[in-house]
């Protein structure tokens, strides 16, 4: 006797992960405008999730708060999106490592950052301006300041080898230090947004201080 079951479908999930990803998406983006339009204290979760067109507690799934929506906030505008791909390994950054002179280093790393700086700077004044009264968004000022620095540390061991100074280390440090300054959000904040330069304009002045000092550490 033959059975007249049909065997049973797979279920299929790829269009429910696809409309996740969309609402993630929409979330971060919402949440950026907002964060920026009315800055951290003003902006609730619930307003986030009306804005997005998603509830609340699809907002909580996906970011568990809203320190750390802000979170994500900031590191999608550095990448520049939510794909899972390190800072190091994308496109502009490695054009940095496959720089042949010191100066090169600093151009290339001067355009990937400007390209970073005009996406994160907005929402870097917004964190800056919650963390004196939210100890969450103080902490996460911190770690953003930690990992920028480690970031500048790779940029710095790259520039001191194209400058025969690798095993120095003091330089190296001090090379560490000038370009997580010179190359600092707040330095592009204060020449492209508040003075008015163009892109182009900051980038050349930036690498020519930055070359400048970085180039004599010992200094």
């Amino acid at each position: 006797m033959t059975s007249s079951r049909q065997p049973r479908r797979r279920y299929d999930a790829t269009g429910r992960q696809a409309q996740a990803r969309e609402n993630r998406v929409r979330v971060i983006a919402t949440a950026t405008r907002l964060f920026v339009e009315q800055g951290y204290a003003s902006t609730s979760i619930a307003q986030v999730a009306v804005a997005a067109r998603v509830s609340a507690p699809t907002v909580f799934a996906h970011f568990a708060s809203k320190a750390n929506l802000l979170k994500v906030a900031v590191d999608v505008a550095i990448a520049g999106d939510d794909e899972q791909v390190p800072l190091h390994q994308r496109p502009a950054m490695l054009r940095v490592h496959q720089a042949t002179t010191a100066d090169q280093v600093l151009e290339r790393f001067a355009a990937a950052g400007s390209e970073v700086a005009a996406r994160v700077n907005p929402l870097l004044e917004v964190v800056r301006a919650a963390a004196d009264a939210d100890p969450e968004i103080a902490a996460l000022a911190e770690e953003l300041d930690r990992q920028r620095l480690v970031g500048t540390g790779i940029i710095a061991a790259a520039f001191a080898e194209r400058l025969g100074v690798r095993d120095d280390l003091r330089a190296v440090e001090r090379i560490r230090d000038t370009i997580w300054t010179m190359f600092s959000p707040q330095v592009y904040g204060l020449l492209v947004i508040q003075r008015g330069w163009s892109s182009e304009d900051y980038r050349a002045w930036v690498v020519r201080a930055a070359s400048a000092a970085a180039g004599h550490p010992a200094v």
